[in-house]
């Protein structure tokens, strides 16, 4: 009886080893670019709450700006992320969509997580969305915001083949002053494919229909103005802050030749545009940071 008590009593430990290694593989690195998994950082509501007695904002200032792992392109090898927040200070934007985010890669010798780095410098709040793996580390987008941030979710967006990236959507609701909400939207689109922008274009589309909440939004597209089948796509779902052939340029940073970067918002209805600019700042990056003030209209 001794004997059968130990085999049971091992069965027992055998088994809740087995249910703990579960439930940690459940559980795992919330960085991993696949499924809904999303990196939080601890940084989504350290700034900016309790503001539900203070008066709501008149107008809110977006921005968005790929920051090319913090790397400058006069100088490849290394890594200049207080350029970067010198950049996005400079217009004080109240949320700001950031691209090409890396995070523990020892890309160019950097380990650091770009994202909390530049909210810790900036007082901001933040999310992370890894979009794959990448040097050991992860790459992917973000969401910096002077106001709390809640309900994250992060979709994969439509991978076409083996010679494209995975790519996704990342959405978090910003807790306004006032009692007043909106939702942000950053993404990263394909560069090497107009057909897998198309088909992430449609998947955007799809997404932003499943809530009827004030959206505003920001992106590298990767795609120029001229692109009519993808615009017919994205115009319908999102209204542009700029629109024509007098939008001020955004790449390369160095000499800007193109409109590649967005911000954008829906309903049509529920804002209008104050302002719409670049930063010109030529040396953090090869984009330059665009920045947008929107009126209320509710």
């Amino acid at each position: 009886m001794r004997t059968n008590r130990w085999t049971i009593s091992g069965g027992i430990l055998l088994l809740l080893s087995t249910l703990l290694i579960l439930v940690m593989g459940c559980n795992k690195d919330p960085y991993m670019p696949d499924g809904e998994a999303t990196y939080y950082g601890q940084g989504d509501g350290r700034f900016g709450g309790n503001n539900e007695e203070q008066p709501l904002l008149g107008s809110i200032k977006i921005m968005t700006y790929n920051i090319h792992a913090g790397s400058p392109p006069a100088y490849p090898d290394s890594v200049d992320m207080p350029a970067i927040a010198k950049a996005i200070a400079t217009a004080n934007p109240d949320v700001v969509f950031l691209q090409e985010v890396d995070r523990g890669t020892n890309r160019n010798g950097y380990t650091g997580d770009q994202a909390k780095v530049l909210a810790d410098s900036l007082k901001m709040n933040f999310i992370y969305y890894s979009a794959r793996e990448y040097l050991r580390g992860f790459y992917g987008v973000a969401i910096l915001s002077k106001y709390p941030l809640y309900t994250v979710r992060k979709y994969l967006l439509k991978l076409e083949n083996e010679s494209t990236e995975q790519r996704v959507l990342g959405t978090a609701y910003i807790d306004l002053p006032g009692r007043d909400s909106v939702m942000a939207a950053v993404t990263h689109l394909q560069h090497n494919s107009a057909t897998n922008r198309l088909q992430q274009a449609n998947d955007i589309a799809g997404i932003l229909a499943l809530s009827d909440a004030k959206v505003v939004f920001g992106a590298d597209l990767n795609e120029q103005e001229s692109a009519t089948g993808f615009f017919n796509v994205f115009d319908q779902m999102l209204t542009r802050t700029c629109i024509g052939g007098n939008c001020p340029r955004t790449f390369n940073a160095q000499n800007p030749t193109s409109v590649i970067d967005y911000l954008a918002y829906r309903p049509a209805t529920a804002f209008s545009v104050i302002t719409h600019s670049v930063v010109a700042e030529h040396y953090a990056s090869d984009h330059l940071p665009v920045i947008a003030e929107l009126k209320f209209h509710r």
